[in-house]
């Protein structure tokens, strides 16, 4: 009798089995949803780095009085370097972490002593607009993320959103298009290919 009541008290191999395959199926479910949900709390908050970026270029544009969106030199400046303008001009209130998206694999650029910090392609995980766009522009993509996924360039492997990038108007509304929006060869312009018309990585 005493053998049969401390037999009961643990579990059996069978009954282990059973509860270790409930629980896989169960994890098997909830696993993709969880993941799902975390890419959309990223794409949420990459959408609020967008906006805040707007912000603080229109600020440049007004405080300047140039009425346009900063632009780096040269044809076809590379988006640090045109962001760079902006944050060389005043950098007031912009910290690293505004340029880095969450999906995106970039790293916060290097602060000094001073607060002051440069981008390069390291540090940037947004592409920006090529040419000089005046800040009363209308239906014109203004910056987006630079990658989609898993995107292979010359440089490597880069990180992105699954299946599309935000984009950010010249209205500052922030749109999520999906890959097969996006130009799959590369724009004459600025031979940048799975990015909206007119971008720079």
């Amino acid at each position: 009798m005493t053998e049969n009541r401390a037999r009961r008290q643990g579990f059996t191999l069978i009954e282990l089995l059973v509860v270790i395959a409930i629980i896989s199926i169960i994890a098997g479910f909830l696993v993709p949803t969880l993941l799902r949900g975390r890419g959309e709390a990223y794409k949420l908050q990459c959408s609020n780095n967008l906006r805040q970026l707007f912000t603080f270029a229109m600020q440049y544009s007004d405080k300047k009085g140039t009425r346009a969106f900063p632009v780096g030199t040269g044809k076809n400046p590379r988006a640090h370097e045109s962001l760079n303008e902006m944050i060389s001009y005043d950098s007031e209130g912009l910290q690293p972490k505004l340029f880095v998206c969450p999906e995106g694999n970039a790293t916060d650029a290097q602060v000094d002593e001073k607060m002051l910090f440069v981008l390069d392609e390291t540090s940037l995980d947004y592409a920006w607009v090529a040419r000089r766009t005046k800040n009363t522009a209308t239906n014109q993509a203004l910056s987006s993320d630079k990658y989609v996924d898993q995107f292979e360039d010359g440089d490597g492997i880069h990180s992105g959103h699954k299946k599309g990038l935000n984009v950010l108007m010249t209205d500052n509304s922030v749109g999520f298009k999906a890959e097969s929006e996006l130009p799959q060869e590369e724009d004459p312009t600025t031979g940048m290919a799975k990015l909206p018309k007119g971008l720079m990585r």
